[in-house]
């Protein structure tokens, strides 16, 4: 079983990287021009059921653990269960904000740039949460124990198929499948890997060692 030292430290650095990466996944929601695969999903599943988009991604996240749990237990690890607990809110909280701060009408010069900065904020976010080394939310984690269970697959095909099934789902049940989704699919891998070196200075910062698996 994989061991977490520092786990506090890993945990709030966790924490940080989810609520940024959810304050740029939400910015693209409330502008209406699509959103990665995972929230299409929870938007479709909000729509059909009256569910918060919080609300929905937890229910989402419960039955990713659920299927996790019956298949593959041993990738359930601390942040694991810590993601589940505090996207939901995170998700509620930023929906709610962007629904008041941002204008039903504005430029399209202001859209592009609002949704060049939501790109950056997720892959930033992203970054963290990777680095923070305490586990990845179960939603990730379903791709990659599709890989194992299936080794003829690369993982890049796992994830895309997931991706795929994702938007395929949300769109059927209402979501919105836009040009910020395809930004998003296009943009998130090469923002995650230039901005890493942002996530290893807060880890240093936070006292974890310089080598994530350490």
């Amino acid at each position: 079983m994989k061991r977490f030292p520092l786990l506090p430290q890993r945990l709030f650095m966790l924490l940080i990287g989810v609520a940024v990466t959810e304050f740029g996944s939400q910015m693209f929601v409330a502008l209406d021009v699509g959103a990665d695969p995972f929230m299409i999903l929870v938007q479709g599943i909000s729509r059909q059921t009256g569910l918060s988009y919080g609300q929905a991604s937890t229910v989402l996240m419960l039955l990713c653990l659920a299927a996790i749990f019956l298949f593959d237990r041993r990738h359930i690890h601390p942040g694991t269960i810590f993601c589940m607990f505090c996207l939901g809110p995170l998700v509620d909280f930023y929906a709610f904000l962007f629904r008041h701060l941002l204008p039903q009408q504005r430029p399209l010069a202001l859209t592009v740039i609002l949704v060049a900065l939501g790109c950056v904020i997720v892959s930033i976010g992203i970054g963290i949460s990777v680095r923070s080394d305490a586990g990845a939310c179960a939603n990730d984690l379903v791709p990659v124990i599709a890989h194992e269970r299936l080794p003829f697959l690369a993982l890049r095909w796992t994830r895309m198929l997931w991706d795929f099934g994702c938007i395929l789902a949300g769109f059927a049940l209402g979501g919105t499948l836009g040009v910020g989704t395809l930004i998003a699919l296009t943009l998130y891998g090469p923002g995650l890997q230039f901005f890493l070196p942002v996530a290893n200075r807060l880890a240093c910062a936070i006292g974890l060692p310089e080598n994530a698996e350490s």
